[in-house]
């Protein structure tokens, strides 16, 4: 476990940074997991301003680990690593069906919340 030696105001800093990069959900837009990670950065804060010394230490370095997560996250690192096939995306047996979807996704987001996409 790596051993926090910086400043809480840049480990709020790098925090809120990534936390701003992430998208919003175009089909959920009022429940966005980014103000969820925006209560949590609060939450794990408040918590680090309380500890001191070796726990400061131990607890800052994981929310320095939940940081290059979260930054991995946003700069698709992972999907970059592991490119999807075409047999994946097109299938034979369905043609079409996930850029179909995509539209479908594409659409609803774009249309009022009466008709917007329903996933059961």
């Amino acid at each position: 476990m790596p051993r926090y030696t910086g400043k809480l105001s840049d480990l709020y800093q790098s925090y809120a940074r990534v936390v701003s990069q992430w998208p919003t959900d175009k089909l959920r837009p009022t429940h966005c997991y980014k103000s969820v990670l925006k209560a949590q950065m609060k939450t794990r804060i408040d918590k680090l301003n309380l500890l001191r010394g070796d726990e400061l230490s131990l607890e800052a370095g994981r929310v320095e680990q939940e940081i290059d997560t979260l930054r991995s996250l946003v700069s698709n690192k992972y999907q970059s690593q592991n490119r999807v096939t075409e047999a994946l995306t097109d299938p034979v047996s369905n043609r079409g069906y996930y850029s179909k979807l995509l539209e479908s996704i594409d659409a609803a987001a774009s249309s009022s919340r009466r008709t917007s996409l329903r996933v059961d």
